[in-house]
């Protein structure tokens, strides 16, 4: 049988936390494929434009990635439970392989959290609090955060809050994003466009890169790029502004997942832009929108809102000049259509009926 340390994240063992064979936790996360577009890149003016489509995890997202590395770790401590917060994905995602490693999770969920990512939580058996206000109010936030942080130390919980700052051993699973990238033909990336919402993924993304960089694998750093909804871009307004800490400043994002108004992440975030030589986008919902639906038209791929703004940003990139037609350019799609049914419904409303016909007209 083939064993895990072959497989996924645990094929990068040496670059992660070290866990024993018997305490790994998979559901087959990781080894997501990286696609050429073959019909929006042509249409914009960018030849070599690449998706990483993280969609094709196995709870939809690549929060599967952290969630392996990070039940493991429990397993590994003999911890019986853990803790977090979500704004969806995360919770899904801890959840399920909470369930696989017979763990209990405890989350605490954003107030305007959309029915098809609370659902899994429950499917899997998660306990859940609702609190009024997360996800908007960063006051709220921050309190929300030491509440789970307070319960995990006193209580003894695995703390799996997807952010470095809060669990930085299980987000080192992020890197491997990067490694696969390399492996698969985009050792020569000249841009990676990401979503950022609390800047973990981003943040991972780069210290994976970091990390081949050191080892000589790569020549240099592609530049990286944090792509905000304009409702809640605290790291894209910081970047602008020359600072060296996210803006402050409440969200009005409506795309769900990046609602991040104290991104716990942000500072680590904003020296990987500037490290990398990168820059942050801030894109009206809109043109996220908008191209979520154009990715599931032309390129066959049905994301959620979040996993799109990778592309909607590397879009105004061009439009800006900040990228040229020939750059090396992968977006990652971080989460399927099916995580946001509402999007779904949306998308759809303005299409004409189905035509119904007798099966003797056939």
């Amino acid at each position: 049988m083939t064993k895990t340390a072959t497989r996924g994240i645990w094929k990068y063992e040496r670059w992660i936390p070290e866990i024993m064979e018997r305490n790994r936790i998979t559901l087959g996360e990781g080894q997501t494929p990286l696609i050429k577009s073959t019909r929006i890149g042509p249409e914009v003016g960018l030849a070599n434009l690449y998706f990483k489509l993280e969609s094709l995890n196995p709870t939809g997202s690549y929060k599967d990635r952290i969630s392996a590395l990070g039940v493991s770790l429990a397993k590994e401590r003999g911890l019986t439970a853990c803790i977090g917060t979500t704004s969806g994905n995360a919770g899904g995602s801890i959840a399920a392989y909470a369930a696989r490693a017979g763990l209990n999770y405890h989350v605490y969920v954003q107030e305007n959290i959309v029915a098809s990512k609370l659902e899994p939580m429950i499917v899997h058996r998660a306990s859940i609090v609702k609190v009024k206000g997360f996800g908007f109010n960063p006051e709220v936030g921050n309190r929300v955060f030491a509440k789970v942080l307070k319960n995990a130390q006193s209580r003894n919980l695995e703390l799996l809050i997807t952010a470095y700052a809060y669990a930085p051993e299980a987000m080192e699973a992020v890197k491997t994003i990067a490694y696969e990238l390399t492996e698969e033909g985009a050792e020569d990336a000249d841009v990676v466009f990401t979503p950022a919402g609390g800047g973990g993924l981003l943040t991972g993304i780069y210290r994976g890169y970091r990390d081949l960089l050191k080892d000589g694998v790569i020549r240099c750093l592609p530049k990286l790029v944090a792509c905000q909804s304009t409702g809640c871009a605290n790291i894209a307004k910081a970047w602008q502004l020359g600072l060296d800490k996210p803006a402050d400043g409440a969200s009005t994002a409506m795309i769900s997942g990046i609602q991040v108004p104290n991104p716990p992440d942000g500072v680590q975030a904003l020296q990987a832009l500037q490290h990398s030589g990168g820059f942050a986008e801030a894109l009206p919902d809109a043109d996220t929108w908008h191209w979520q639906e154009q990715l599931a038209v032309k390129e066959g791929i049905f994301c959620e809102p979040a996993g799109a703004i990778a592309l909607a940003g590397a879009i105004q990139a061009a439009k800006e000049g900040r990228i040229g037609r020939n750059a090396n350019v992968v977006c990652i799609v971080s989460g399927a259509g099916y995580k946001d049914v509402d999007r779904m419904s949306a998308m759809v409303k303005q299409l004409p009926d189905i035509p119904m016909i007798d099966a003797d007209e056939l």
